[in-house]
């Protein structure tokens, strides 16, 4: 499936491309490609919600174990915006059906069940969903990226036209050339009882998983993003965590990527659910947050051209109703989906 294939041209849409005649991106950036035979991605945010200071290497190794069949699996840590901590798994699955079956496994009901106790004493989480192809995008930096889903593509195409302009990520989703991407209603509490609630996605919520690789910078390089771009991304992020009902995101996740042993590694990123992607592309268009950490990129990264160090890397996806569900177990009431539902 290659991307320049999958981004309908002006006679093939109903709702047109915004990108500017002539366009030249001022830095270049790729996109994923995957097998043909891919439709969909299964994706599972699978976590634990706990005191900052708790030991969480016994629930990462059950999850490991547990979810042994997924294609991919990334762990993560974030304070969120009830100062407790995150501890998460993010899978995922190129066959949804072998998705299905893992939720419905021994394995898995076996670890559900162990670390749903209340007298554990820390919450459980899990946010899962189905994206067709055409639903969402990816975008990378530098064309040997692969982080997130990508991990699992066979190749690479770009440098690509629709990009670092207003609208690029809507023009590469190959959804919006026929659809606004509008939601259909609000997020619905479906079950809520004993300390449990389960919620069902509305039509279109947007999820945006955007990070960042600082593990090959040096010198110069590494001290502009520590100390100029890092700490600028992080008020965005927790702008987004605490004050996200302002531009309708539901929850954001400022995470860093843990190490096999639970040990943090040099890579971070942004895990945000918004309302549709209209409420992600206003935030990011205007609000002061999201330009500043625009522009002091832009700042930056032109002046090491190819040779930046620094790896940027998305994926963006917009979910349709019915394959979408989060189930909250003894989790405080900001929790992912359940702020949206407060």
């Amino acid at each position: 499936m290659r991307p320049s294939d999958t981004i309908p041209r002006s006679a093939e849409r109903r709702y047109p491309l915004r990108m500017p005649p002539d366009w030249n991106p001022p830095v270049p950036a790729w996109m994923s490609v995957f097998d043909d035979e891919m439709h969909t991605v299964s994706k599972g945010v699978i976590g634990a919600q706990h005191a900052p200071d708790r030991d969480m290497a016994a629930f990462l190794a059950d999850l490991r174990a547990a979810s042994a069949g997924a294609d991919i699996i990334d762990f993560a840590r974030c304070i969120d915006r009830d100062g407790l901590t995150q501890t998460v798994g993010i899978l995922y699955w190129y066959d949804p059906a072998r998705a299905a079956a893992w939720l419905a496994s021994e394995a898995f009901r076996h670890f559900w069940a162990k670390h749903a106790r209340k007298d554990n004493g820390y919450g459980l989480f899990r946010e899962m969903m189905n994206v067709p192809t055409s639903h969402f995008e990816t975008l990378f930096s530098g064309p040997e990226h692969n982080h997130g889903m990508s991990q699992g593509r066979i190749g690479v195409e770009g440098p690509v036209a629709e990009h670092m302009y207003w609208g690029g990520m809507r023009d590469r989703i190959p959804h919006s050339a026929q659809n606004p991407l509008e939601a259909g209603s609000a997020l619905r509490v479906v079950e809520e009882g004993d300390g449990r609630v389960v919620i069902e996605a509305h039509e279109h919520l947007c999820v945006i998983r955007s990070g960042q690789d600082w593990s090959l910078t040096t010198g110069e390089q590494r001290d502009a993003y520590l100390e100029t771009i890092e700490p600028t991304l992080n008020a965005g992020m927790a702008f987004l965590r605490d004050e996200g009902d302002a531009v309708n995101c539901y929850s954001c996740r400022y995470m860093r990527e843990l190490d096999a042993s639970g040990a943090p590694v040099e890579r971070s990123f942004g895990l945000a659910y918004f309302r549709t992607m209209k409420d992600l592309e206003d935030w990011a268009e205007h609000h002061p947050t999201h330009l500043k950490i625009f522009h002091t990129f832009l700042k930056i990264a032109p002046k090491y051209g190819p040779d930046l160090q620094l790896r940027l890397w998305h994926e963006v996806s917009v979910l349709p109703a019915g394959e979408q569900s989060a189930e909250y177990i003894h989790c405080a009431p900001g929790t992912g989906l359940l702020g949206g539902v407060g």
